[in-house]
């Protein structure tokens, strides 16, 4: 039984080069007597044959015009490249500034809030002095009256009632 070798990337370069006519006389002679002992590289030396053979059948290119190249190189056009938008510069600056304007809004709402808050639902001392001012204003008066009785009937007489406004 015949020992079966491969070929070498090297030795399938070769081979390609031996069918051209390219290689020099010893590396010529190297590939014959690799042809007559290996079976596999008799194949490989087959089918490049038939390859050359159906690529001679196909036709030739024929060369463009030098005016061709040049319309086709001036019409590709290279497309730019553009950074998303959150990784641009410009945005991670307003990014942060939008932040910090946030914080100051809420920081500031806050506050607004605080104030009206401890303003209307605290009560103050000095709201109430204001409200009883008029009884304060005559506190006085008020001590020398010993009788809530006294008072009642006060009220009750049409003493202390005030005259409509005269309109004019």
């Amino acid at each position: 039984m015949e020992n079966i070798t491969h070929l070498t990337p090297q030795q399938r370069a070769d081979l390609v080069a031996y069918l051209d006519g390219e290689l020099d006389e010893e590396v010529t002679r190297q590939i014959e007597q690799t042809l007559a002992a290996s079976p596999i590289a008799r194949h490989e030396v087959e089918m490049l044959t038939r390859t050359w053979e159906i690529l001679d059948v196909l036709p030739r290119a024929q060369p463009v015009s030098e005016e061709f190249t040049l319309k086709t190189i001036s019409n590709i056009q290279v497309p730019k490249f553009h950074r998303p938008l959150f990784e641009r510069l410009w945005f991670q600056h307003a990014r942060r500034g939008a932040i910090v304007a946030g914080w100051a809004a809420a920081l500031a709402l806050s506050a607004v809030i605080g104030f009206f808050t401890a303003n209307r639902w605290i009560p103050v001392e000095s709201d109430q002095l204001i409200e009883y001012y008029p009884v304060i204003e005559n506190l006085e008066i008020y001590y020398e009256v010993n009788d809530v009785e006294f008072l009642k009937a006060l009220q009750g007489s049409d003493l202390f009632h005030e005259a409509p406004d005269e309109k004019q």
